[in-house]
């Protein structure tokens, strides 16, 4: 499937401005405790808070709060972030880039230093779903081989895993079956004080601790695709379970998830180069006009010694950090006719991680290129 086909077909969408889809944000103050964090987003049921403070926009997030060891007494500040901001005249495309980089599910909006509204993903998605997808299939977007837990799995270790690996779905499997979805929201009700825990959680009243096992913790309210149905079908899905992810099943083995940001990244940033050269995520800071502007060099030197090369995809993702510094997760996928190459780098330096990648990509595949098109003497004769 190439990028630049979807491309060309969601451009309708990347340039509409956000105007029409902003809702209310969910504000915190960012002296407030984080326990109060956590009732409020339960209360609701959204992923993101929003506060404005010393002249930038902060945001924390269900995922955030699941570090959490003392909720009780810890302030919010711990856990709030930078992030970057839109304007009411800005488009879904700058939207999905703040989205997509930050890993939330909302990018806010900004009138006279004030927090005025939130553009969220699932409103993104009803506007992908009023185009014609039914050629874009979910086995071209779906992220194979998710990680699965049991029944058995102690919710501390489950939280260690989305924590450290990013994540807030973990399909549960009983008999070979995936019987729930353990997601970030079950497992923060298990943080909070007992009397805070949230109805709405399947075994809340029995699991009070993270020594416990999953058990029955999780959603049995599940979106559910096979791999060759569409990505209409797959938005539907959604929607209409009123979930964030959809199983991608055959049968009944689970081959897959979709998540609201395999959609998103179809919504890609198309660059100016030789070679066509699409990224994801890429934040409006850190010299970021200067490091995609060498890169596209890079790809125009490759494509001088490998002209089979048919795009470049590059996706970056905040992952986390402390204070101002932030750690950068960067893979770069080099599609050709026969393979896709892909390189991944992670750090601090958003500039010295995409040097990184650029010396991997030139080492190893214009060295390949230069062996493959090298003409064979005995051929010759």
């Amino acid at each position: 499937m190439s990028i630049d086909v979807i491309h060309e077909h969601m451009n309708q969408i990347m340039k509409t401005k956000i105007g029409t889809i902003i809702t209310k944000p969910i504000l915190i103050e960012p002296t407030a405790k984080a326990s109060q964090a956590i009732t409020m987003l339960s209360e609701a049921d959204v992923f993101d808070a929003f506060c404005r403070h010393n002249g930038s926009t902060l945001n924390v997030n269900i995922r955030d709060l699941l570090q959490s060891k003392d909720i009780s007494h810890m302030n919010i500040g711990a856990f709030l972030h930078p992030i970057q901001s839109l304007s009411e005249n800005d488009t879904i495309e700058n939207a999905v880039t703040i989205i997509t980089h930050n890993r939330t599910r909302a990018a806010p909006v900004i009138r006279d230093d004030e927090v005025i509204g939130v553009v969220e993903a699932k409103n993104i998605l009803k506007l992908i779903s009023e185009l014609d997808n039914k050629w874009i299939k979910a086995n071209q977007i779906f992220t194979p081989n998710p990680i699965i837990i049991n029944k058995q799995t102690p919710l501390g270790s489950a939280r260690r895993t989305m924590v450290s690996k990013r994540i807030d779905h973990l399909p549960v499997i009983h008999k070979d079956k995936v019987s729930q979805v353990l997601t970030s929201y079950h497992l923060l009700q298990m943080i909070l004080p007992a009397e805070r825990v949230g109805k709405r959680d399947i075994g809340s009243k029995k699991i009070r601790s993270l020594e416990s096992q999953v058990g029955n913790l999780g959603t049995n309210r599940m979106a559910s695709c096979s791999p060759l149905d569409n990505l209409n079908q797959v938005i539907d899905s959604m929607l209409h379970a009123n979930t964030t992810f959809c199983l991608v099943l055959l049968r009944t083995g689970l081959q897959g998830i979709i998540t609201y940001r395999d959609v998103l990244n179809l919504l890609v940033t198309k660059q100016k180069s030789t070679i066509p050269l699409f990224i994801v995520g890429m934040p409006k800071e850190d010299n970021a006009s200067i490091i995609t502007s060498k890169f596209t060099k890079v790809l125009d030197r490759l494509a001088k010694v490998y002209p089979d090369i048919q795009e470049a995809r590059v996706y970056v993702k905040k992952v986390h950090g402390v204070e101002s510094r932030y750690n950068y997760e960067v893979s770069t996928v080099i599609l050709t006719p026969i393979k896709r190459y892909i390189f991944a780098r992670n750090g601090y330096d958003l500039s010295k991680i995409f040097d990184e990648i650029s010396g991997r990509i030139l080492r190893n595949l214009a060295k390949r290129a230069k062996n493959r098109y090298k003409f064979s003497i005995r051929k010759m004769m």
